[in-house]
């Protein structure tokens, strides 16, 4: 077992199970034995669920794989309290509101009030744009990091050994963590003031979130944020338990009613077509399909788009494939102006993809409001 599960399951039947059944022969605990067990902490409902947790695990171990007795589980089929389930999601007024804190506490002079060590502010990012667990990216080494394959391979979590996808904008961070530390080949990606494993991560959090307004949000809903983000723009649930690294398909499936509003637009798309309603669309490659033919929309000038390109750094030079910013903030505007989807945007904009991408991450921190000034325009 992993330490941390073996030290707890050790707590609870110190704490639990031995008291109640540890002088009992084995092979004559019952079901009713189990259920008064679980039953005595109903007052601390998500011990008792985990204290059935671990004698059910027991158990499975006797019967199945030491095959010490033809006994049945005393456990099976006891049904649990429930753990309450907590969910909260963060806004996208609450994102940018985080970032700007933590940029504003990276220009504070060490040692003043409100000062935020760029470690701390790194690895806070990193948690809001991987979705991953806060172990996993304070024990991030640069070994792990695929620059080729923009991924990251995992040697060991709390689901075993695997590999991560991670975006264009995570690979932006990580690269600025490696030149700003000097570009090393080895060692942790994050690390403390003594050189060693980072450890202030959730004070700052604490300080942060109470500067901002928003108390109510642990560490962990940064995960939380990052499953609502991704269902929301239409992520596959099976997809998103992939990215967070989910063993079981039921883990994901607490965000399932997320991805309400995905269903309904699929609905919606199956049902016109049934009745013949989408004849009335445009077919992708006509003129109106392709934005050539469209006389409503008016592309930024040359004028607004020298305004608008330091805004958005369109002469910094990036990793990956070039992308056109021009293109794509028209994109934006042609998605926005006509309340469209994204997966309808016109192919001579780019990808929707890419378009959705930029909007998310310039209005998470202020660039878009800060381009449509310049558009003069309400920023969405």
């Amino acid at each position: 077992m992993k330490p941390a599960s073996a030290a707890n399951y050790r707590r609870h039947l110190r704490s639990h199970i031995l008291p109640a059944l540890g002088e009992r022969p084995f092979d004559q605990v019952s079901r009713a034995d189990a259920r008064a067990l679980h039953a005595s902490l109903a007052d601390r409902p998500n011990v008792a669920d985990y204290v059935v947790c671990v004698l059910g695990s027991l158990y499975t171990r006797i019967i199945d794989d030491w095959e010490l007795a033809d006994i049945r589980n005393p456990t099976a089929g006891l049904r649990r309290f429930g753990s309450r389930r907590r969910e909260r999601f963060l806004s996208p007024a609450e994102r940018r509101a985080v970032l700007a804190e933590l940029d504003a506490g990276l220009r504070i002079p060490r040692g003043r009030p409100g000062q935020i060590e760029p470690f701390s502010a790194w690895a806070l990012r990193l948690l809001m744009l991987t979705g991953q667990r806060r172990d996993e990216i304070l024990s991030l080494r640069w070994a792990m990091v695929d620059w080729k394959h923009s991924c990251i391979h995992y040697p060991d979590t709390k689901t075993g050994q695997r590999s991560v996808q991670i975006s264009r904008e995570t690979i932006a961070l990580l690269r600025e963590i490696h030149e700003a530390t000097g570009s090393p080949r080895a060692g942790l990606v994050l690390r403390g003031r003594n050189g060693g494993k980072l450890r202030c991560i959730n004070e700052t959090w604490d300080r942060v979130r109470q500067a901002v307004g928003i108390a109510d949000v642990r560490l962990h809903d940064l995960r939380h944020s990052f499953a609502s983000d991704a269902l929301m723009a239409g992520v596959p649930l099976a997809i998103v338990g992939e990215l967070l690294g989910h063993r079981q398909a039921s883990t994901t499936k607490r965000y399932a009613h997320l991805a309400d509003h995905v269903v309904r637009d699929a609905l919606e798309t199956a049902t016109q077509r049934i009745v013949g309603a989408d004849q009335a669309a445009p077919a992708w490659g006509t003129p109106s399909a392709t934005g050539a033919g469209d006389p409503t929309f008016s592309p930024i000038s040359d004028a607004v788009w020298a305004r608008i390109a330091p805004l958005v750094g369109a002469e910094r030079p990036r990793a990956g494939p070039p992308v056109d910013l021009r293109s794509v903030i028209d994109g934006i505007r042609w998605v926005l102006d006509r309340r469209a989807r994204w997966r309808e945007l016109p192919p001579r904009f780019g990808t929707p993809t890419t378009a959705w991408r930029w909007h998310k991450r310039w209005s998470a921190d202020g660039t878009w409001e800060r381009v449509c000034g310049v558009l003069g325009r309400q920023a969405e």
